[in-house]
């Protein structure tokens, strides 16, 4: 039995055992579920839980050969066909869909990294064009954490898309570094001397993100605009007191 078949089956929708009793029986023509049973490898008691299922999908007709119950098998142009009109009836119902996922849109959306790489998916999420960023950064931490080889492309790419950076930072030996790359790379720095973020925050667009750079690392993007709207006010208090 073919396992390209088998795959292409269950592509449909079709689970494995059925998809087996399936080819089976186009194989056979027209048999018995015993025979189609040696046949698929598929238990006789499984064939007759599943019996109803896959004749309500079109897979097989129950036909009756005297006294012999017989099971023949659809052509397969015709079960792709159903199979499109499957897809294509939920397409129509594609807008009721969407208007139901976007129903609880003033609800939190929250997704979780792990890991360098979840980082810098976090990271990347910030090329919103057009969009400020306006942040709490420790870059002696960011610096121990992540290569400098991924984090001064990224501030490029924040450049290329015209997203303006206006961070609070840790006053240390990279913040100076980065601060001293403000103009070229579209931000704004203003340092604060004995302090411990470890946690960086950024506010951008409708989303807040939360990084920390301690191991194994993880972060978090809440997308929400009240969320987004309150922490900067608070970033706004702190900027306007900072020389």
């Amino acid at each position: 039995m073919s396992m390209t078949l088998l795959t292409t089956l269950q592509n449909l929708g079709i689970q494995e055992k059925q998809a087996k009793v399936y080819l089976a029986c186009l194989e056979l023509g027209s048999a018995t579920i015993q025979e189609l049973a040696q046949k698929s490898k598929v238990k006789r008691t499984s064939i007759y839980n599943f019996l109803e299922e896959i004749k309500d999908l079109g897979l097989v007709t129950e036909v009756k050969e005297g006294k012999k119950l017989l099971l023949v098998p659809e052509n397969p142009e015709a079960v792709v066909k159903r199979a499109e009109q499957r897809v294509n009836e939920v397409k129509k119902s594609l807008p009721e869909i969407l208007s139901i996922f976007n129903r609880p849109a003033k609800k939190p959306k929250v997704r979780f990294y792990q890991g360098l790489d979840g980082l810098k998916q976090v990271y990347n999420d910030y090329a919103v064009p057009n969009q400020p960023i306006y942040g709490f950064s420790d870059y002696e931490k960011m610096f121990e954490a992540l290569p400098e080889s991924f984090l001064w492309p990224t501030a490029e790419n924040r450049v290329k898309n015209n997203c303006r950076f206006y961070c609070i930072a840790k006053d240390g030996k990279m913040g100076r570094v980065v601060q001293s790359k403000d103009k070229e790379q579209l931000r704004e720095t203003r340092l604060v001397p004995e302090i411990d973020f470890e946690t960086e925050i950024n506010i951008y667009s409708n989303k807040v993100s939360l990084i920390s750079f301690r191991k194994p690392y993880a972060a978090v993007i809440i997308e929400d605009e009240a969320i987004a709207k309150t922490l900067k006010s608070v970033w706004n208090l702190v900027w306007q007191n900072l020389k």
